[in-house]
């Protein structure tokens, strides 16, 4: 889902402050196809679609798709693993966090760490039929 469904999915792991645990994708770089992000409380597919980033929840017994390798030594991810997921949100929309009222989305941000712990913040942007994936700036 690329609007509130795909994005309460990242909520709710951020609610529970789940761990980054493991990273795949269809190929290392600042672009992928597909992104798996494993949590200690579920894992996440994030793909681009024709609205934008699209979240879907995968079960424990298989669904993301072959061929993907891991991104944990890449960059940004090696920063973030084993560090909590504390807010996910729209990119653009940097006042309020939550997927209320939201249409498409083509920027997803994800803040790793509490605010009171060097949070960086990862965003997985929509281009066409790859997410480009960039560390903002602190």
């Amino acid at each position: 889902m690329a609007t509130q469904g795909g994005l309460e999915i990242l909520e709710r792991a951020a609610e529970a402050r789940g761990k980054l645990l493991r990273v795949e994708g269809d190929r290392a770089g600042a672009t992928v196809g597909v992104l798996g992000l494993t949590f200690d409380v579920g894992r996440v597919l994030v793909t681009p679609g024709e609205e934008g980033v699209e979240v879907r929840a995968l079960e424990a017994s298989g669904g993301e798709p072959e061929g993907l390798g891991a991104l944990d030594e890449e960059e940004p991810w090696w920063r973030f693993l084993g560090h909590p997921i504390t807010v996910a949100w729209p990119g653009g929309v940097e006042e309020g966090v939550g997927a209320r009222g939201l249409g498409s989305l083509m920027v997803l941000k994800l803040r790793f760490r509490e605010e009171n712990e060097n949070p960086r913040v990862v965003r997985l942007e929509a281009t066409g039929n790859a997410l480009r994936v960039s560390l903002e700036p602190v």
